[in-house]
C-alpha cells in the first residue's frame, strides 16, 4: 500500500484530518514525518482525490476531506 493509499484510507475513516495527524497515524510521533505527508497530500488535491480546506499554519491548519460526489 502506498502512502497515498494510506492517506485516503485515513481520510475515509475520519474527514478533516490535518497533515500532522496523518503523519502521526502513518509514521508515529515524529515531526519530520510531516514532510513525507505534505507533497503526497498536495498531489492528491491536484488529482481531485482530496479537497483541502484551511489557510495553513498553526491557527488554521490545512485539513483534508474526500471530494463530494455529484450526480451527472
Amino acid at each position: 500500500m502506498t502512502v497515498a493509499d494510506e492517506i485516503i484510507r485515513e481520510i475515509r475513516a475520519q474527514q478533516g484530518r490535518t497533515e500532522l495527524e496523518l503523519a502521526e497515524l502513518l509514521f508515529g510521533p515524529c515531526k519530520a514525518a510531516q514532510q513525507r505527508i505534505n507533497p503526497t497530500c498536495r498531489k492528491l488535491v491536484a488529482k481531485g482525490r482530496l479537497v483541502r480546506t484551511g489557510k495553513g499554519g498553526p491557527s488554521d491548519p490545512f485539513t483534508y476531506h474526500l471530494p463530494r460526489r455529484t450526480n451527472g
